[in-house]
């Protein structure tokens, strides 16, 4: 058995399997593709409520769904284990975390016949009979397989225990691009206060933003943790007293592009022969302009007839012109690599068709998706300095929404990271 080219690849988020041969047998259980939503709607954000609620403005759900694609002989035996994690998604090895039960309840689907890139296609809801949520905060879950206990993949999801409100706002702002694009950036704000009078201030300490559905890339106004975003110089402050309401600010934050769409439910134009589809025309730098609204980042795969979910080979083409390729590495994010691109995703430059090429498996779906760029470290594979400015502009009428968690130190079990407020917004439905 040969095998010509096999990459393996782990997310924080997502994983992909990038082959160039699928006509051999695979014998190891190789995970394709993972992401996580709200309940059984792929649009709404993986955060699952643990108290019920009746303010509407609170985004959340009663479980969430991790959907993983695993290539393999049979159906394989895996297991998930959920990791509570701090504000900033470092592992906690609490109490929390050692408490948690694995769980296997797994419901799986054999990929449609034609399928060459995956065999099945696996569900998870969390929590279930065998994993009940009881602490809130962020957590990792990770899928193992149960022959070996080998790390296959791992994804993310929010976990909201209601006890304040989050009020958010957006104004714009200012900040001095390195490409040549429009300066316009945003300043959001979180509101934070409860009517309870028993929380005290200090125990207050983080509020995270977030663009929806892009969970690698969290703005963090905090005590305890640094913003790891530097690329921007994003500015961050935090003013007022607690419980009568706290400010925590995030400024400089670039207001970015509408995403672009690829829509492949259109079989006509993306057949089922597994041969690379060329894109029939390449895409071009953009500047505040754009033509069709977006699923807010998220991958919508509603439309596609179980007869047809599978995967299509795809060959993006990115025109650099008017200008000059970039002398910085570009890559192609988004829905289909849940906005963490790695080496796959880098895109080649053709000095003959003078365009930037990448073919890659793509799910058939309707697809948001960005051209960045940044500097691939070869020695850990990981991408710095990721930016979206050369190639998509920036331009505050987009309708990207942002969301908002608030972080608190619950004293039980040796202190751990709570969430306890969560929201909402985009710039047409801002307070200000």
């Amino acid at each position: 058995m040969i095998l010509r080219l096999t990459l393996l690849l782990t997310l924080l988020g997502g994983c992909y399997l990038h082959a160039q041969d699928d006509e051999v047998q695979l014998e190891t259980t190789q995970l394709r593709f993972i992401r996580a939503f709200g309940a059984d709607n792929e649009l709404l954000p993986p955060i699952v409520l643990l108290s019920e609620t009746d303010d509407p403005s609170i985004v959340g759900s009663r479980f969430t769904t991790i959907e993983f694609d695993i290539r393999s002989e049979i159906i394989p035996n895996v297991y998930a284990r959920l990791i509570h994690c701090k504000a900033n998604w470092e592992e906690d090895e609490s109490y929390i975390t050692n408490s948690m039960n694995r769980t296997s309840l797994v419901d799986w689907e054999i990929a449609p016949s034609t399928s060459r890139y995956y065999k099945y296609r696996g569900s998870l809801q969390i929590p279930n009979p065998q994993i009940d949520l009881r602490y809130s905060g962020n957590y990792k879950v990770k899928i193992f397989d149960m022959e070996n206990d080998e790390l296959l993949g791992e994804s993310r999801f929010f976990a909201v225990d209601p006890q304040a409100f989050c009020r958010f706002n957006f104004m714009t702002d200012f900040y001095e691009p390195k490409a040549r694009v429009s300066s316009i950036a945003l300043t959001l704000e979180a509101i934070i206060d409860s009517p309870k009078s028993d929380f005290i201030d200090p125990f207050l300490h983080t509020v995270v933003f977030f663009r929806n559905h892009r969970w690698n890339e969290p703005y963090v106004v905090s005590y305890r943790y640094e913003n790891p975003d530097r690329l921007h110089d994003v500015g961050t402050a935090i003013r007022g007293i607690f419980p009568a309401g706290k400010i925590f600010r995030v400024s400089r934050i670039p207001a970015q592009n509408e995403y672009r769409v690829i829509d492949l439910s259109n079989l006509a134009l993306f057949p089922n022969t597994g041969q690379p589809v060329r894109l029939p025309f390449s895409d071009q730098r953009r500047n505040g302009m754009f033509l069709e609204r977006s699923n807010d980042g998220a991958l919508l795969t509603t439309m596609i007839s179980p007869l047809n979910d599978e995967y299509v080979p795809l060959e993006f083409l990115l025109d650099p012109q008017p200008g000059y390729p970039s002398e910085h590495d570009v890559f192609l994010s988004g829905s289909f690599n849940n906005w963490k691109p790695d080496r796959t995703w880098r895109m080649s430059f053709d000095p003959e068709l003078r365009m930037y090429r990448l073919r890659h498996w793509v799910r058939r779906g309707r697809h948001n998706y960005l051209y960045a760029t940044g500097r691939l470290n070869v020695d850990n594979d990981l991408i710095r300095d990721l930016s979206y400015e050369e190639w998509e502009g920036n331009t505050a009428a987009n309708s990207n929404s942002y969301i908002a968690f608030a972080y608190y130190k619950v004293q039980e079990f040796g202190g751990y990271d709570g969430i306890i407020a969560v929201g909402a917004s985009n710039i047409y439905q801002s307070g200000r």
